[in-house]
């Protein structure tokens, strides 16, 4: 009885950890994050460059830094996507994947 009551106790406390709201700043990193790999996926269809092509143009752009790297980043997490794939499809799908990494439910796969 103890074990059980126990074990309920921890499932509940368990449920109300994940259900918690996510903070202003985790939701405007998740948007950003999906807003970013939302536009990639526009000039992928508009231009047609292959990952290869796609980084070679950013290192140019851009000087080393963190913030190239988190657009590298989202960059090449998009061109495993089908190019076809509608820029929606991928911005709903970052951002959910991310506030599920927030919430720490994200899927193993």
């Amino acid at each position: 009885m103890v074990k059980t009551l126990l074990f309920c106790l921890l499932l509940a406390l368990a449920t109300a950890v994940q259900a918690q709201p996510l903070e202003r700043s985790n939701i405007t990193s998740c948007a950003y994050q999906a807003g970013t790999a939302y536009e990639i996926q526009l000039i992928r269809q508009k231009e047609g460059h292959d990952w290869a092509e796609f980084e070679a143009n950013i290192k140019k752009i851009y000087s080393e830094s963190q913030g190239r790297k988190d657009l590298l980043s989202i960059a090449e997490r998009v061109f495993i996507q089908p190019v076809d794939t509608e820029a929606d499809a991928i911005h709903d799908q970052f951002f959910k994947a991310c506030v599920q990494r927030q919430q720490g439910t994200e899927p193993l796969t």
